[in-house]
């Protein structure tokens, strides 16, 4: 009867672990990230005015593909644009400094240094007049979700969020011209970064505790 009931308790167990999740897309502030008790990593780049890449910055590491100049013509940490009036910013949803790119296909990359993200949020804005955002995530060099949003109209910009209770590692953001295009001349901005990381879940313990009772029943049924 003991080993019946112990198998049952183990089936439970095993019945109550988290299925494989998926990828889900939000927009706004706050829409991925839980509150400020969650938050683990957050990068503004502020003080890469030299547009480095790769650039680390809150435990996160972050590089382009394609080629950075002078950030869309406003020069560094958001100063000297030659294309805006006195006084206004490359981007509303943008805050000094920001990491871009451009070129044929190119994306900005934004890893974890340390174990894998489960949400992030970044503000996003293009060198196109109608911003049209590709993005993905990956988990350990394998592609685990993507998509596409529209966010509006260049120079207002708006805050992508993706959260995945599996976890991802990599996250990458083109910019196309158009809502279908998946590739093509990518110019992609982003500032603003937040992300957080979901501890571990005491699942993986407890299926470890499964097997281990699994084999105790077996070997008491085989005495």
């Amino acid at each position: 009867m003991k080993s019946t009931f112990i198998l049952s308790l183990l089936s439970s167990a095993v019945l109550a672990l988290p299925a494989a999740a998926a990828v889900v897309q939000t927009t706004g502030a706050g829409s991925a990230t839980p509150g400020a008790t969650h938050l683990t990593y957050a990068a503004d780049f502020d003080a890469n005015t030299s547009l480095a890449s790769p650039w680390l910055e809150g435990g996160l590491q972050f590089t382009h593909t394609g080629f950075a100049n002078d950030n869309g013509g406003c020069g560094y940490a958001g100063e000297n644009c030659v294309d805006l009036a006195a006084g206004q910013v490359y981007s509303q949803a943008f805050s000094g400094n920001y990491f871009a790119t451009a070129g044929s296909n190119a994306y900005l990359s934004i890893r974890s240094t340390a174990t894998r993200l489960n949400g992030i949020e970044f503000a996003v804005d293009s060198g196109y007049a109608n911003i049209f955002v590709m993005w993905q995530t990956w988990l350990n060099g394998a592609l685990t979700g993507s998509g596409r949003v529209s966010l509006g109209a260049a120079g207002v910009g708006d805050v992508l969020g993706l959260s995945d209770a599996a976890g991802f590692s990599e996250v990458r953001v083109y910019a196309f011209d158009s809502a279908t295009d998946t590739a093509g001349y990518s110019v992609p901005a982003i500032d603003s970064v937040r992300a957080f990381t979901i501890p571990e879940p005491g699942s993986l313990a407890l299926a470890s505790l499964a097997g281990l009772g699994v084999a105790g029943v077996r070997r008491r049924r085989r005495g």
